[in-house]
Formats: structure tokens, sequence, C-alpha cells
């Protein structure tokens, strides 16, 4: 969604100089974030005459410049996330590129259909109806739990973003999917470096990931046979 909550169909709205954006038709389908724009597109791809297909894919590129050492820790995140959680992460690629006539990166990755938001504890219910359904959404889901709890406790401690709105969801196949490309881990440890002066946002962030990892973790529990 954009800043008014709808969607805007268009073209490309920003020069991408891996893309051609006049020929790429696109929909602008978040802004509102403070990380990144997403915008969804689909490419035709044929086989031969009998057999054509489209693939639906989003770009994603962060709403700040980030410099190589940056972007460098961008990937390095996402390729722990891809390895550790494998399905559940949509396979995507980082390009350094100029956005807008400055270096910077750009996400190509797989599009994802949500359907079910399984990180708001006011869908807690029919959560628990549909993973207690969804065998493999349920052991995807306590991957997931186990995974972040062990990035949490770990020496070099960090904790999973689950403040976005749509960063974990149910897509229309009954799969659990982290959606969130770029900064994807919060440090707490970060916190205490602003002691006379709190980063609210960032403290707010952090409490509000732990919470719903809290909510996930029982809802493990309460699907699991």
């Amino acid at each position: 969604m954009n800043e008014t909550g709808s969607k805007e169909q268009d073209y490309l709205a920003v020069d991408i100089s891996c893309l051609n954006p006049e020929t790429l038709r696109a929909t602008l389908v978040s802004s509102s974030g403070s990380h990144c724009e997403v915008w969804r597109t689909n490419k035709r791809t044929r086989a031969n005459a009998d057999n054509e297909r489209y693939h639906e894919f989003v770009i994603k590129y962060p709403t700040s410049t980030q410099s190589s050492a940056e972007i460098a820790i961008l990937v390095r995140d996402y390729q722990r996330l891809k390895n550790t959680l494998e399905d559940i992460i949509p396979s995507a690629l980082f390009f350094v590129t100029q956005v807008d006539g400055e270096q910077n990166v750009c996400v190509i990755a797989d599009a994802v259909n949500i359907w079910f938001n399984i990180a708001n504890p006011q869908n807690h219910e029919e959560a628990i109806e549909l993973l207690r359904d969804s065998p493999r959404a349920c052991d995807q889901l306590r991957r997931f739990v186990k995974a972040a709890r062990q990035w949490r406790a770990s020496d070099n401690a960090r904790l999973i973003d689950l403040y976005g709105l749509d960063n974990l969801v149910m897509d229309r196949n009954h799969e659990i999917r982290y959606l969130d490309s770029f900064f994807v881990f919060f440090y707490e440890d970060m916190l205490d470096m602003f002691q006379e002066e709190t980063d609210n946002l960032l403290e707010k962030q952090i409490k509000l990931s732990v919470e719903r990892l809290n909510y996930l973790e029982e809802l493990v529990k309460a699907s699991s046979p």
C-alpha cells in the first residue's frame, strides 16, 4: 500500500540502472515503511506455443542510500536467513546498482500472495485452527521460532525484525513466509548507546518484535499435537 492506503498502477517510478523502467509495468505495493519501497510486477515466460506463464516478482530498494559496506551487511544478513530458514524465505537477488543516480542496492525477489497475518495476536484463534490444519505451516513456524531464539541467545545477539505489519505471513498455499529483505535484525545492545537520549523508535521496534516472537512461540505450542 502507498501512503494513502491504495495501490498504484504505473511504470516503475524510479531510475534503477540495471532495469528498464519504460518497459516494466509495476504496482507500488509499499511505501509507508521506514526501510524500502516495494513494487510488484511480472514477466511472461514462454517455453513453447502451448506453455506460457507469468512469473510474479517484487522489486525493492532502500529509501536511504547504502554504502558498499552497508550493502555487504544487508546481503550477509539475508543469506543468514535463507541458509537457516530455507523455504520460509523467498528467493532473492541483490544488485549493486545506481538508484536515481546514486550507488545503492536493489533486490528482485519472488512475489508472495499474502493471505493471513500470522504474527497478529488479534488473529489468535483463527491462527491456531489454520496451523492445526496445516502441518507444514506449523513445522515452518516452529523452525522460525527456534532460529529466532537461537539468534537472540547467541554471542552476537540479534533479534529478527517482526515490527513490520507484513513481515511474517501465511501465503495462499498455507505456507509461512518471511518477507523482509533489508535490515532484518535488531541489535538490542544498541539501546545502551542511547542512555541519555533514548531512541524511542528503536525501543518500540525491539519491544514489539520481542512480544510478537513470544506470541509466535505460544502459537506453536497451542497448535502442536
